[in-house]
């Protein structure tokens, strides 16, 4: 018996079994049922989009039996679900922006589940919405929990769960947050999940804030969790005893951006050893990806706040030689 026995309804309503090759959505325009479907439609590069998330959900579903199908048609309404509710509220423009950054994230989970072991990851969601003296304020906050039977996650789940609630407290107005004008105050919180080899999964946390002040705030930090132990691994587990992978990061990081910079200039200071050994120690830096690692500098940390975040990629065949034997990254 299925857990979810409306799921198969309604991922069919949303998305068809079998992926036409067309220039529309995967599911009939003329059938469009609400805000968020009519944005898809209008929306070529949302189409696309559609077309392969349903594609690539179809196909993983048919290779799953048991439980992992159950999670697997569980998460997929979920997401619809979440798609939904946080999408279809907003302005056009920003309905556009957040779609396309759904089915992106989507997109990285549904690639990320369909290697390796299936690794049960679980949305989780804190939605709050109100008004404190003069502030309104909206919180929409997904985050991760992984509720697989290969290992103990409960420590891993804790440090999610806990910043997503302490995301959410530091974001709610209080009676004396001393606002006297009208605000609007809002968290919005999301996720996806990268596969570097098969005993593992990058969790890239998205966060951003606006509390007031000339700007809001985002910020995009990974982790590394080991699917045969549970626990979250440290870049110094994944490289070879010694510094010389973290020298050689240094240097290949140092070049890539100092390219960037000519273009979208940054602060020179970032550029010395000294400032990137610093901020390569630092874990949450480092979004593990097949084939790939990608160092993701959030604003400030190496450029200035207009310039936005920058990223290094990183093949792992310029690494291969500092990875350690037996960690979960892939070269």
């Amino acid at each position: 018996m299925r857990l979810f026995p409306a799921a198969s309804l309604v991922v069919a309503l949303t998305m068809a079994t079998a992926v036409q090759a067309q220039s529309g959505p995967s599911f009939d325009c003329a059938k469009a049922s609400n805000v968020v479907e009519r944005a898809v439609c209008k929306d070529a590069d949302l189409a696309k989009a559609d077309r392969e998330l349903a594609g690539l959900y179809t196909a993983l579903l048919g290779r799953l039996s048991g439980p992992a199908k159950e999670n697997l048609e569980k998460n997929q309404v979920s997401w619809i679900v979440s798609r939904n509710r946080s999408c279809g509220a907003s302005e056009p423009d920003m309905a556009t922006y957040c779609l396309k950054k759904r089915y992106e994230e989507r997109i990285a989970d549904l690639k990320a589940s369909g290697t390796g072991t299936y690794p049960f990851v679980e949305a989780q969601t804190i939605e709050k919405r109100g008004k404190v003296g003069k502030v309104n304020y909206s919180i929409d906050i997904l985050y991760p929990r992984f509720a697989g039977k290969t290992a103990d996650f409960a420590a891993v789940n804790k440090v999610y769960a806990d910043n997503a609630a302490k995301a959410a407290r530091e974001t709610t107005p209080t009676a004396d947050a001393g606002v006297d004008r009208p605000q609007e105050w809002s968290a919005m919180g999301s996720y996806a999940l990268y596969r570097p080899g098969p005993d593992a999964i990058t969790v890239a946390l998205d966060f951003w804030s606006y509390t007031g002040g000339a700007h809001g705030y985002g910020a995009i930090t990974c982790k590394l969790v080991d699917l045969r132990t549970g626990k979250a691994v440290p870049p110094e587990a994944v490289f070879a005893p010694g510094d010389q992978w973290l020298k050689a990061l240094v240097a290949l990081t140092a070049a890539d951006l100092k390219k960037q910079f000519v273009e979208n200039p940054g602060f020179d200071d970032a550029l010395k050893p000294a400032s990137l050994t610093k901020l390569l120690r630092e874990g949450s830096h480092y979004c593990w990806q097949a084939g790939k690692l990608q160092l993701y500098f959030n604003a400030y940390e190496v450029g200035p706040y207009a310039a936005g975040a920058y990223s290094v990629d990183i093949p792992y065949a310029q690494l291969r030689s500092h990875l350690r034997a037996g960690s979960p990254v892939a070269p």
